[in-house]
């Protein structure tokens, strides 16, 4: 359980998502120190949604016992989902992100605008339900470990975002050359998550 629950945390946080394109457009273009008050943003909102994710969930499955199988299934079908759209997605168009056409994701690199994306980033906020609902509260029902695995998904999430960041246009040139290998592996690792809900 805690190798899937491992995988699923750094897996999901690693793929391309609002934060890691914009942590790395950010880097690209002010460069990785002008990107620092935009990365402490998304660090400081993921940890609040991963708190409010911890939140509802406990209320959720304390209020609605009988929640916690359907959550189970919903959690490894969004894991699936997780494969299919990782398998079958193409390389990232590093000259999109260099001509600006995704500026309208990433103009200023300040703190409000890391945070504020964090309320609306759907991405992370089904990262923490079903990390919580599917991993977390079938085995543990205590707040003070609660609150330790939200800081561990946050410090897991928003260290992916700084990966990017830091790693930039190497990491995308990596990921771009080597898509279909990179991708096949993380969509089976996915797979392997859901299916290791139900053993």
């Amino acid at each position: 359980m805690w190798f899937s629950f491992f995988i699923y945390s750094v897996l999901t946080a690693l793929l391309p998502g609002p934060n890691n394109i914009l942590a790395l457009n950010s880097s690209m273009k002010v460069g990785y120190k002008q990107s620092r008050p935009l990365l402490y943003g998304v660090y400081g909102g993921f940890t609040l949604i991963m708190f409010l994710s911890a939140i509802f969930s406990e209320v959720i499955l304390h209020t609605f016992k009988d929640l916690l199988l359907y959550l189970k299934y919903f959690g490894a079908l969004y894991l699936v989902y997780l494969a299919w759209s990782v398998g079958s997605s193409k390389a990232i168009d590093m000259k999109e992100i260099q001509s600006g056409e995704l500026e309208n994701r990433s103009r200023k690199s300040d703190f409000w605008k890391g945070f504020l994306l964090q309320l609306v980033n759907v991405k992370i906020i089904i990262y923490g339900i079903t990390a919580f609902s599917s991993f977390i509260f079938p085995h543990f029902n205590n707040w003070s470990i609660t609150v330790v695995f939200a800081l561990f998904l946050s410090v897991v999430g928003s260290g992916a975002t700084w990966i990017w960041a830091i790693a930039g246009e190497k990491l995308s040139t990596f990921l771009n050359h080597h898509y279909k290998v990179v991708n096949t592996i993380m969509a089976l690792l996915l797979v392997y998550c859901a299916v290791s809900l139900f053993l």
